[in-house]
């Protein structure tokens, strides 16, 4: 099911986002946005399959098509959910192949995410360094 998300609302379980407004609207999330719509599974198995087809039809451009406006694009509700509809229909019957394919995007996810946190790390060290030396040039007689 996916509606629209209105802030202070309760987010019921096994339940992701979808942005609506600007350059990336489809793009999925597990944090709400302002601009978005909230897509609700009724089990974790729907919830990452749906989450993953989201992401994946918002990776390949498949929802630009469906953009309006000309200062700040937005795709609307009815759109997202027909993209959705015609895509997981498609996807259904090559079940096995598909899960194999977001074993690998779970797998990529996680990878970018140690390497995110691996240039966090490194930023900080270089600015711990740098600010070790200064100490050391203040302190020098």
């Amino acid at each position: 099911m996916v509606r629209c998300y209105h802030q202070n609302a309760s987010i019921p379980q096994h339940s992701f986002f979808i942005l609506c407004k600007g350059n990336n609207a489809g793009r999925p999330s597990l944090t709400p946005w302002p601009n978005s719509f909230i897509a609700t599974c009724s089990n974790e198995e729907y919830h990452k399959f749906f989450f993953w087809l989201v992401y994946g039809l918002h990776q390949s451009g498949k929802f630009k098509i469906y953009q309006r406006g000309s200062v700040i694009p937005y795709i609307n509700l009815e759109d997202v959910r027909t993209c959705i509809r015609e895509v997981a229909l498609l996807i259904h019957p090559n079940w096995q192949r598909f899960q194999e394919i977001l074993t690998a995007l779970e797998k990529c996810s996680q990878l970018k995410s140690n390497l995110m946190q691996q240039v966090a790390a490194t930023e900080k060290l270089q600015q711990a360094l740098l600010q070790q030396y200064f100490q050391q040039l203040k302190n020098a007689p």
